[in-house]
């Protein structure tokens, strides 16, 4: 064999070599490049399709995730495909376009999380509930703002427990996939039920911020003097509803 053939058939079967490796990247070499906070039971399969039993954060037990990645789009500095997460607590679907740092779209997000500290020791130890999420499209802009959203969340069966148990009602809050002029993302707030009325607005800032404001009103006597509470004694208008704001970063 020529001296020159020798070398076209080794740096072709370095290429075939190299692209063998690159579609098949097993993903537990990357185990020790996860997060401090994150951990992982068994990772299989590859970079760009596999999966991680007994995925948990800072110590809670989030569930077993899959992943499903377009290698060519990632090429060109993409990560495009889909990802899933079930757990006891914690279950999530969706298709997501972003690029490496996070800026893109999730598309089809499909979400429930149980309200229950002995399940995620993450949530908050006095409420309980079931938070679902139903949204066609997230945009997401650098460091984790949201840009838009289209869809609907629920908080069902919220409620205090502890030394003072309390049923707080059943919410939703609707997007209609717009933002405004300064980039702010509004949603509509509305209760499915419960010993309050409500109708408020949801806005989420592009710096991370939010604002709740509306309306709320009792059912109950005992609900109306939560409203006093809440709105430290402001007078309710002519039709019995009590204005409210509460804001935050997220």
């Amino acid at each position: 064999m020529k001296r020159s053939s020798l070398v076209l058939t080794v740096v072709a079967g370095i290429v075939v070599f190299l692209a063998i490796l690159v579609l098949y990247l097993p993903a537990s070499w990357f185990a020790g490049a996860l997060p401090a906070q994150v951990r992982c039971n068994d990772l299989g399969g590859s970079i760009w399709a596999g999966e991680c039993n007994g995925l948990s954060y800072q110590g809670s037990i989030l569930g077993d995730a899959t992943w499903n990645f377009a290698l060519g789009r990632a090429v060109s500095g993409r990560i495009v495909g889909d990802i899933a997460l079930r757990g006891n607590a914690l279950h999530l679907a969706t298709e997501l376009d972003t690029s490496f740092a996070g800026v893109g779209e999730l598309r089809n997000l499909q979400g429930s999380v149980v309200m229950d500290p002995a399940l995620l020791p993450l949530l908050p130890a006095q409420q309980r509930g079931t938070l679902t999420a139903d949204l066609k499209r997230v945009a997401l802009g650098v460091g984790g703002a949201i840009g838009l959203l289209e869809g609907t969340l629920e908080l069902r069966d919220f409620r205090q427990v502890g030394a003072q148990p309390m049923d707080l009602g059943s919410y939703q809050v609707s997007f209609d996939g717009t933002a405004g002029a300064n980039g702010a993302v509004a949603g509509k707030v509305r209760d499915l039920g419960g010993p309050f009325i409500v109708d408020a607005t949801l806005t989420l800032n592009p710096e991370r911020s939010y604002v709740v404001q509306g309306y709320i009103t009792g059912r109950t006597a005992e609900a109306e003097r939560t409203v006093r509470e809440i709105t430290l004694g402001a007078t309710p208008d002519t039709s019995g509803r009590s204005t409210f704001s509460f804001e935050g970063t997220y």
